[in-house]
This record gives structure tokens, C-alpha cells and sequence, in this order.
């Protein structure tokens, strides 16, 4: 049986290299991903754009009203 220290060469700790070579782009990143499903148009959203469309129109309209009759 040995009993003298051996020396270990291999850090507690992986080095800022090996930590670069495991954050490296595989070959896996470039394959084409399929495209994400779209959500359907929800009634909330619907009426989000109704009203802001009649607020624009609304002030479109005032605003011409006002040129027209000066």
C-alpha cells in the first residue's frame, strides 16, 4: 500500500475555459425551430381596439368639424 500524497493536478473547480466550452453553440442551435402556434384573438383585446378606434375617430371628427365651421 502507498501511503504518500500523490499530487492531483485536476482543479476543485472547472476553469473560466471550461465553462466557456460548455456555454459553445452546438450544432443543435442551428437547426430551424417550428413556429409557435399563434393565440386566438381574445374578446378583451377586441374591445380594447373598438374603443380606441372611436376615441381616434372621434377626435379626427371634432378636429374637422372645427376647421370646417371657423
Amino acid at each position: 500500500m502507498n501511503t504518500q500524497p500523490q499530487d492531483d493536478t485536476t482543479p476543485d473547480e472547472p476553469s473560466q475555459a471550461a465553462d466557456a466550452i460548455d456555454k459553445a453553440p452546438t450544432d443543435s442551435a442551428s437547426e430551424p425551430k417550428a413556429p409557435k402556434e399563434r393565440q386566438p384573438i381574445t374578446t378583451n383585446r377586441i374591445v380594447l381596439w373598438v374603443i380606441v378606434a372611436a376615441i381616434g375617430i372621434y377626435f379626427v371628427g371634432t378636429g374637422l368639424y372645427g376647421i370646417l365651421v371657423k
